[in-house]
């Protein structure tokens, strides 16, 4: 016994008799999507799928960059410590030969601080690594010159290392986004995300930033506050940029897409002349 007719793609006609669109017979799917057909007779396959992948893991490295980076320049709140904040650069004095400390909780005029420094200790009359505080003890009870041990040496070598390195990231990050600005077909629509992608990411690191230092302060003031802070500064800047750049994709796409039909126009009721 015969298996069921199957019909060509195209029968002969003007439209083709019998063919692929006819519910009631089996055939080959016929032309796929382009000019003349793709892989005619093929499967169909869905290429949105691939290419909306393909965006969304650009969209999450290229939040992990700027993420990382933005720890490098944003002042981390410390709450609970009337306004000091985790940085990695000095601020008010700094000797003529630069400052010989890599990580900061300081005010915004730099007087009330904690700094990890290294090079000679005078409690010790010997070059360590240890903390130096000026109007912090109260908040985080780290006496002037206390030795940092082993985790600070590792801390201050990291917080050194990263200051570079996530400015870096931060230029590779606006260098990635102004390209693609410049390669996208909807420009307006592009410039849009990646403002709002920015914007997540400083607030985020902000946010969770100072929720990491607020944990990090109660397992171990110092070391603690500035690992807490800097790892929640870069998982709220990624997730911040990810969010928003996300949320203003969708936002532009919406409006649009949006179609506003106008009121109609109220007619006059035709009278005859006098």
């Amino acid at each position: 016994m015969s298996g069921p007719q199957l019909c060509p793609a195209r029968t002969p006609g003007t439209l083709g008799v019998c063919d692929a669109a006819d519910p009631n017979v089996r055939s080959h799917p016929g032309a796929t999507p382009g000019t003349t057909g793709v892989a005619d007779g093929a499967a169909l396959q869905n290429e949105g799928a691939p290419r909306a992948r393909d965006s969304a893991e650009s969209m999450v490295g290229q939040a992990l960059v700027v993420g990382s980076g933005a720890a490098a320049i944003v002042r981390i709140p410390v709450p609970g410590t009337g306004g000091l904040a985790l940085e990695l650069s000095p601020r008010g004095w700094v000797p003529k030969g630069g400052s010989t400390s890599t990580l900061f909780v300081q005010s915004l005029d730099g007087k009330r601080n904690l700094r990890l420094d290294y090079g000679y200790n005078v409690t010790t009359k010997s070059v360590n690594y240890h903390w130096n505080q000026k109007g912090t003890f109260q908040e985080f009870k780290i006496a002037d010159h206390a030795l940092a041990g082993g985790g600070g040496k590792a801390l201050y070598n990291v917080a050194k290392v990263a200051k570079v390195a996530g400015r870096g990231l931060l230029v590779v990050g606006a260098v990635i986004d102004a390209v693609s600005i410049v390669q996208a077909k909807k420009r307006w629509r592009q410039v849009a995300k990646v403002l709002a992608g920015w914007g997540g990411a400083w607030v985020g690191c902000k946010a969770v930033g100072a929720a990491g230092a607020a944990g990090g302060t109660l397992v171990e003031p110092g070391g603690g506050t500035a690992v807490g802070g800097f790892v929640g500064c870069a998982v709220g800047g990624a997730l911040g940029y990810f969010g928003s750049s996300l949320a203003a994709e969708s936002l532009y796409d919406w409006v649009e897409e949006t179609w506003y039909d106008p009121l109609p126009q109220e007619t006059q009721p035709w009278s005859a002349p006098l």
